[in-house]
């Protein structure tokens, strides 16, 4: 389960009031209905009786994490990981924020970028990313299928016949099998 995709609690900043809204619920500023925080999710999921692992992302569209840690959620049964998106047009998108936000979560809680790319549909950003997710064994996943053309946002494909952009290229580069050389 990722269970927001994309929180934005107090006016989507980066603030001690959002974190503690995406903790804990109610009435948010800046969320025009009443919110169910990430603790009370938790505990939903595991009085359903699910196991599996739950994924719960930062505030700021999933782009701010370096409050998680002090704000996460109590799983009874310990199994919880970060979710985290990363665009080029985010605030976090130089090496030395990720190095002193990611890298350091990643240390106490896996860390899954489950949203990455760039709106231009290059390659340059997603690249530089998922080297450095590489350099310490991250975990990533492409988005998105659609065909809209990149001024919307990243996308994998260019059409439906499955036509990389270059940067559905990257991560397919990234993904793909090498071949493994007999050792016969």
């Amino acid at each position: 389960f990722d269970i927001f995709k994309e929180p934005y609690p107090g006016h989507n900043r980066n603030t001690e009031e959002a974190w503690s809204c995406w903790l804990n619920g109610g009435v948010c500023a800046g969320v025009p209905f009443d919110s169910i925080g990430s603790q009370e999710l938790v505990h939903a999921i595991r009085q359903a009786g699910a196991g599996n692992l739950i994924l719960i992302a930062g505030v700021r569209y999933a782009n701010a994490m370096d409050q998680w840690w002090k704000y996460r959620p109590t799983d009874p049964i310990g199994n919880i990981a970060a979710s985290w998106h990363s665009y080029n047009f985010n605030d976090c998108v130089t090496e030395s924020c990720w190095l002193r936000t990611i890298l350091a979560l990643n240390k106490l809680v896996p860390v899954v970028t489950t949203e990455f790319g760039e709106n231009d549909c290059k390659r340059w950003y997603s690249d530089q990313l998922m080297d450095f997710l590489d350099s310490f064994g991250g975990s990533y996943l492409g988005w998105n299928w659609n065909v809209w053309g990149c001024t919307s946002g990243p996308c994998l494909i260019s059409d439906y016949n499955g036509t990389a952009t270059p940067y559905g290229q990257a991560l397919y580069d990234r993904l793909r099998p090498t071949p493994v050389e007999s050792k016969v």
